[in-house]
């Protein structure tokens, strides 16, 4: 299994923290966002053979930095995709396909968000979708539905098969939404690609999501725990109040 993970937004929202140092690579818990997701990535009996970080270039020769130094329980390779601001980004999807075409990726494949923590491991989502046989995003249900409206809103059946999947509805039909954790399996890469080049791409991988789903079974996995999403200076302090070292 190869793991991708999406790293290059610019991370606005977080100045002045991140004008000079990518999101991922901000200090947490004696470690840094993206420390702290390797060790889950890590996992025994995982069985990642390698780790694909995608870059924006401003931030490519610092994450390469980090990814040369010893101790790693991961091999990484750092990608640049050439953007140099929010103006030409390539979006999660571009990046995406990027890096599935730069490494030729055949195997199954799991796809990251650098700014997503959560307290639950990556063991669980990878063995409920490969029973499944199928494309699978992890999921948490949150609190209060009026918080929804801010991720990708899903309905799932008893199976856990998702019915029904929208990015950002103004009116959640429930509380449980996507997280930036996801996991396909190897027949399913050429979709990727396929939709990337088909006439209802965007550059959301939340898009992709909704154009799946109508197409074929894609199951959601509820992960235990607290989850973080790091988009503002407000979330990463919350982070750091939980995530002490």
């Amino acid at each position: 299994m190869v793991a991708i993970v999406l790293a290059a937004g610019y991370g606005t929202r977080l100045y002045p923290l991140t004008e000079n140092t990518p999101k991922a690579l901000l200090p947490l818990g004696g470690s840094t966002l993206l420390g702290l997701l390797e060790k889950k990535m890590a996992a025994p009996g995982l069985g990642i053979q390698k780790g694909i970080l995608v870059s924006n270039h401003r931030f490519a020769e610092k994450f390469g930095t980090w990814a040369a130094q010893p101790g790693h329980p991961v091999r990484w390779i750092v990608l640049d995709d050439g953007s140099t601001s929010d103006d030409n980004r390539l979006g999660s999807m571009g990046d995406l396909a990027f890096a599935i075409k730069a490494e030729k990726v055949e195997e199954d494949l799991l796809v990251l968000g650098s700014d997503n923590l959560f307290e639950d491991g990556l063991t669980g989502l990878v063995e409920f979708a490969r029973q499944k046989g199928a494309s699978t995003l992890g999921a948490v249900e949150l609190p209060d539905r009026a918080l929804a409206a801010q991720y990708g809103v899903l309905s799932a059946d008893a199976q856990q098969r998702i019915t029904k999947f929208e990015e950002k509805p103004a009116k959640p039909e429930s509380a449980l939404v996507s997280t930036a954790a996801y996991f396909f399996p190897r027949k399913a890469v050429g979709v990727v690609l396929e939709y990337v080049s088909s006439q209802a791409a965007t550059d959301k991988l939340g898009s992709f999501i909704s154009w799946l789903v109508a197409r074929e079974p894609v199951y959601a996995y509820r992960f235990r725990g607290r989850w973080f999403d790091i988009g503002d200076i407000a979330s990463y302090k919350h982070a750091q109040e939980t995530f002490r070292s």
